[in-house]
């Protein structure tokens, strides 16, 4: 145990490492700060770094064994009903529970937009519901993803014709803050726990993934719905963001409590669940079980410590270097900053470190964790430059999000099942605390300055470019093995000619 932890350790070090560095040179050159700052960032950085390396080992004792156990469970059953059911539950019952969804949700109903903030949740929650039961009868029925993905984003684009403007962003950003560090582990195993227990002739690898993907897009749909019931204009309140007084170390204090309640809420839902099949169809051991609820404390301590590091930490500096770069004579450096800011910060995302390990495993090594990284990384580096000239120039939403998802919709009929999977379930993970939490703060910082408008719609452009990298990689290793098979195919003619021959 001590050695898989002090792996995890040097794991989370090299992958903290880089945005830190980055954020403390920034902030020395153009906007020096005061040591309590300083102090509290360094601590917050230590925090992360445990609290991912807890996080992962936990996820991998308790999550993981939680959610394969059900899956399993479901499959074996043989009663669709009942998969429908529970898989519909599932969904909504760990959506509704999700605190990033309530804070988008709360800042609806301050924007004056949506003032019932449940009825928001509810009907997002719903959306992955109903989303992940398509995921279910896409593995039972060997449907292909890339024909839902293809009628769903046909469908949402064309909502985005009839609903209020105001809509459109708030919806994108709905199907990517539904992926948090607790729900994806779960549902990736889950879905594993499916696929596993499968006994159609396809390989069972196309229907372990996709699951991330579906319940993305369950909640754009949901809340481009509702949006055909809300009024075409209405006046949107733009309220004032109020400084925080608290000093450093007092909001590492604070924030610190405030997690351990937000954290206890969104895993004690997934607890409840297990609990209930653990004792009408799992019956797991007691050992097994002993394993699963020290990984679940280590689960639920990683997630505390690194929220709390990110919060406490990396938002307030990300405001500060965001306002005070867009203010300097060198503004320009905005642009390629936001390139690196994206391709380093996505390493540090606990969601995509489960994710690429989970691909590896799924694909028994012949897509490899780095591979994966990289690709995801250049995908939010993308992400963030778009964003940034979103910002910077007032472009709308939809031109970008339109032929990018055009694009990615396009490629997935010509790549294979198993790595559109992979591709869309990216796009969702990548969506986490770490680009939440700095990169939507830095780009508001620089809002401030330009006059631009930080509303919505950041967090849909984060999700989106990851998604076309690693279609444009599946795309690469196709043609790749084409011309591989193509080549061995002449080069097996010519050896039986010389043979026939001598």
């Amino acid at each position: 145990m001590v050695n898989i932890l002090l792996k995890k350790l040097k794991e989370s070090f090299l992958s903290v490492l880089p945005i830190s560095l980055i954020v403390v040179i920034l902030s020395i050159v153009f906007c020096p700060l005061d040591a309590n700052t300083y102090i509290t960032f360094c601590i917050s950085a230590i925090l992360l770094i445990i609290g991912m390396s807890l996080f992962t080992m936990g996820t991998d004792m308790s999550m993981s064994q939680m959610g394969e156990s059900i899956g399993k469970s479901l499959y074996k059953s043989k009663k669709l009903s009942l998969m429908i059911i529970c898989t519909a539950f599932i969904g909504f019952i760990i959506t509704f529970a999700e605190p990033d969804l309530a804070v988008l949700a709360r800042q609806i109903s301050n924007m004056g937009i949506l003032q019932e903030e449940y009825l928001f949740i509810a009907v997002v929650s719903i959306g992955v519901g109903i989303f992940l039961i398509f995921a279910i009868l896409k593995a039972i029925f060997n449907l292909k993803l890339s024909i839902i993905l293809a009628i769903g984003y046909s469908l949402l684009f064309i909502f985005c014709f009839f609903v209020p403007d105001y809509m459109v962003p708030i919806a994108f950003d709905s199907g990517s803050v539904t992926t948090g560090p607790i729900s994806v582990p779960f549902l990736i195993s889950f879905g594993l726990g499916i696929a596993s227990m499968g006994s159609s002739g396809k390989s069972n690898d196309d229907n372990a993934l996709g699951y991330i993907a579906l319940s993305s897009l369950g909640p754009i749909i949901a809340v481009m719905t509702l949006g055909l019931f809300l009024p075409k204009d209405i006046v949107i309140i733009t309220s004032q963001q109020t400084t925080d007084t608290l000093t450093g170390l007092q909001l590492l204090g604070t924030s610190f409590v405030d997690y351990l309640k937000e954290v206890a809420l969104t895993i004690l839902p997934i607890i409840i669940i297990f609990l209930i099949f653990q004792f009408t169809m799992l019956k797991l051991s007691k050992t097994t079980l002993k394993r699963i609820i020290i990984g679940l404390i280590y689960t639920y301590v990683g997630v505390v410590l690194f929220l709390t590091g990110v919060n406490a930490g990396y938002l307030p500096i990300a405001s500060i270097l965001g306002n005070a770069l867009a203010s300097s004579s060198i503004s320009w450096i905005l642009i390629p900053l936001s390139v690196l800011l994206g391709y380093f910060i996505i390493a540090a995302e606990p969601a995509v470190q489960v994710l690429k390990k989970q691909i590896e495993e799924v694909t028994n090594g012949g897509i490899r964790q780095k591979t994966i990284l990289v690709c995801v990384s250049i995908g939010v580096a993308l992400s963030v430059l778009l964003a940034m000239l979103k910002t910077l120039y007032n472009i709308p939403l939809i031109a970008i999000l339109l032929p990018v998802y055009g694009i990615c919709i396009g490629l997935s009929f010509f790549n294979s099942s198993l790595f559109v999977s992979i591709a869309f379930d990216a796009g969702g993970t990548a969506t986490g605390a770490m680009a939440v939490s700095f990169i939507l703060p830095f780009l508001a910082g620089v809002a401030a300055v330009v006059g631009a408008d930080s509303g919505f719609g950041t967090i849909a452009l984060i999700a989106a470019m990851p998604i076309l990298t690693l279609q444009i990689l599946g795309a690469m290793f196709k043609v790749a093995s084409k011309r591989g098979t193509k080549a061995s195919r002449k080069v097996s003619k010519v050896h039986v000619e010389i043979i026939e021959f001598e």
